[in-house]
């Protein structure tokens, strides 16, 4: 029953919206901050671009996740039993 977290990890569309997703995050979250610290709306109207691309990539991401470790744990065979 237990999948293996690595090999689900290692597929090429998560790799590529991990690395794509964590910048547009912290520039979303540095933009919300710096816009905060700062008192400037142009580093609001960065946050409200890049937010919205940051929650598409993030919910991507968990379901190509879940997607994937379904799939991975069907594939795993079942004893004579029907014991995991």
């Amino acid at each position: 029953m237990a999948i293996d977290k690595k090999q689900i990890r290692a597929d090429r569309w998560l790799k590529m919206m991990m690395r794509t997703g964590i910048p547009v995050a912290v520039v979303s979250i540095l933009c919300l901050w710096l816009g905060h610290f700062f008192e400037d709306p142009a580093f609001g109207s960065v946050f409200l671009v890049t937010m919205p691309i940051a929650l598409v990539i993030g919910f991507a991401y968990n379901i190509r996740f879940v997607m994937l470790a379904v799939r991975a744990q069907r594939e795993e065979p079942v004893d004579k039993n029907g014991n995991d």
